[in-house]
Order: structure tokens, then C-alpha cells, then sequence
């Protein structure tokens, strides 16, 4: 009998609900077999696609790293350290935008913030809010001394005077009607005046130095010591001509003795602030100028003069009020 015969008349394949569940069967598993295919297929492309995304990222990783070394490597050397404390370099770039770059002021506040003091505590008979208000008239005459436009541009010492005793001040306006002579020490004694003709940055000034209240030798008389050092920084034409920021940065060194008097021990017009004593120098100016008591940049110089070999011209006390005021002022005198 032939084969195809028997299989077709097998009892099985006669049977309708078999012959259905035999056809459902046929077509889940090929269904079955499709899907299977299918995710072959897809972890397969999938696999060349997750390696160039790694690669993708690891390039990118390796470019970002490379840039920011480069970076690095090109930062300007006056970020990489700080400026000497105490001097000023012969030979350094001159930029109007950062003129204290490369010299000590470069990490000083603007205005009298540079110009610190303790914590306000009591000293001797004076209470710590006597020694606190102390602190705010020595920072003002400070600041009218040498920070003010006032005086700085406008040559007007009148804010500066009343500040001081009556008694003092009858002695402190004559003296600022004078102009100072070499033998008085080139500048004026009080206050701080530039020469006609030259003209400030916004930078500056900046300063930096210390107030030490102490007792004085007579009962009433509270001592404010003042140590500290101004920067004036000096506009200029054509920046690129200069050789170092010493022909623009003018730095004024002052040590200072400051008694306020109270009490029944002093007369009225002797009662409030005293200035007892005052030693100062100048590095970096113009020294025609200085002769007149009036400050002006070192590239007033005529190029040809040169600072005396003295190696006093870049003493530290210059700069850091902690050492002693040099007693020279890079004039010859």
C-alpha cells in the first residue's frame, strides 16, 4: 500500500480536532523560531554599536583631558606664584588692566582694608569700645591722609586738619600751606599730594599694614601705633614702552605714632588726636617731583637716572611694614 495513502487514512490525521491543535502547534513554534531570529539579529548589531559608542566616549574623555593640560601649561607665570612680599622686579611685564602684578601689592585690598587691627579689648583704663572707636579715627585720618581725592588730586588738607585736636591742628595747617624742601625729607610731612599732570588707576591705592593700641605715659592717653605701606598705581600713554611695574607703581612706607588724649588732665583744645610722631619713605617715584613734596611715578625719571648703589632702593621695609622704615627715598636723600 502506498505510504502517502496509509498516513492520510491514519485514524489520527481523520481526526478534525487533532489535525487543529496540530496546525495552532505548528504555527507557535514558528512564531517562536521568528522571534529567536529576531533577537539574534538585534544583539548582534547591537554589539558593533555599543563598542563605537565606548570608543566615542573614551575620545572624547582623552580630548577634554589633553585641552585642560594645554591650558595649564600656558597660564600666565604671575598666576602659577605669588609676588614677592618684599620687592619689586627690574624687568616684568606692564599691564593697566593689573598694574600691581609682580609686585607686592598685587594681594593687597583697596582703600584702608589693608589696614588691620586686633580685636578691640580694653587697655589700661580704656574700655574696649574706647579702643574700638580709636581704631575708626586713626583708619580716617588715614584715609584722608593718603587715599582721599581730595587731597590726593585736589591738594585740599582741609578734611585732613579737622580731624586732629584743636591744639594740634593751629600746628598742622601751616604746615600744609609749606612745601616741603630736601632737607625736610622731599614729601610733604602730613598728607599725600600727586604732582600735576598725572593721573591714578582705579585700581588703587591699596594698602597694607597693622594698628598696636597701647597705654600712653600720661593717664588719658590712649597710643594707636600705625605700620603700613600704600601703593599708587599711575596711569600711562603707552604701557608697552615700560620695562617694569616700578616706573608706574609708586609705593609710600609710613610709620606712625597716633595719641588720643581725654580727661580732666588736658585742656579742651588739647583733648582728641594727636599726631606725636611720623617717619616715611618713598620707593619707585619721580624724583623732580618729590623735590616739591608732590608724587608722581617713577617714569618721570629722566631713563638715563638710575638709583643710587645704595641697596637700600629695595629694602623690604619698603614694603612690609613688619621691617624697619628705610631712610631712603631712591632720590639720593
Amino acid at each position: 500500500m502506498d505510504e502517502d495513502n496509509l498516513l492520510d487514512s491514519h485514524p489520527d490525521l481523520m481526526d478534525p480536532d487533532w489535525r487543529r491543535h496540530a496546525q495552532t502547534d505548528a504555527w507557535l513554534g514558528a512564531k517562536k523560531d521568528r522571534k529567536q531570529f529576531r533577537k539574534q539579529q538585534k544583539r548582534a548589531a547591537r554589539g558593533p554599536r555599543r563598542r563605537w559608542w565606548i570608543f566615542a566616549v573614551f575620545v572624547l574623555i582623552l580630548a577634554v583631558t589633553t585641552t585642560a593640560i594645554v591650558l595649564l601649561g600656558r597660564r600666565p607665570a604671575q598666576d602659577a606664584a605669588p609676588p614677592d612680599p618684599t620687592s619689586v622686579p627690574d624687568v616684568a611685564p606692564v599691564d593697566l588692566a593689573r598694574p600691581f602684578a609682580h609686585t607686592p601689592a598685587d594681594v593687597w585690598p583697596k582703600g584702608i582694608d589693608g589696614v588691620t587691627a586686633p580685636a578691640p579689648a580694653a587697655v589700661g583704663a580704656f574700655k574696649a569700645d574706647a579702643v574700638a572707636a580709636a581704631y575708626t579715627t586713626v583708619k580716617q585720618v588715614i584715609t584722608a591722609a593718603h587715599l582721599d581725592p581730595a587731597v590726593l588730586t585736589g591738594h585740599d588738607g582741609k578734611a585732613y586738619a579737622a580731624l586732629f585736636a584743636p591744639d594740634d591742628r593751629d600746628q598742622i595747617v601751616p604746615e600744609l600751606a609749606k612745601k616741603p624742601t630736601k632737607d625736610s625729607g622731599g614729601f610733604a610731612a602730613y598728607v599725600t599730594e600727586i604732582a600735576d599732570g598725572y593721573h591714578l588707576l582705579d585700581a588703587g591705592p591699596r594698602t597694607f599694614g597693622t594698628l598696636t593700641p597701647r597705654a600712653g605715659a600720661k593717664p588719658g592717653e590712649l597710643v594707636v601705633e600705625a605700620k603700613y605701606a600704600v601703593a599708587y598705581a599711575f596711569d600711562h600713554a603707552h604701557p608697552r614702552e615700560l620695562m617694569s611695574p616700578a616706573e608706574i607703581v609708586t609705593f609710600e612706607r609710613r610709620d606712625e605714632r597716633y595719641v588720643l588724649r581725654s580727661g580732666s588732665s588736658f585742656a579742651k583744645s588739647s583733648q582728641g588726636l594727636w599726631l606725636d610722631d611720623a617717619t616715611s619713605a618713598f620707593s619707585s617715584v619721580g624724583c623732580a617731583a618729590a623735590k616739591e613734596g608732590y608724587l608722581a611715578p617713577g617714569y618721570a625719571n629722566p631713563r638715563s637716572l638710575t638709583p643710587p648703589p645704595t641697596g637700600e632702593r629695595d629694602a623690604p621695609g619698603y614694603y612690609d611694614p613688619k621691617y624697619p622704615v628705610p631712610h631712603l627715598d631712591g632720590c639720593g636723600g
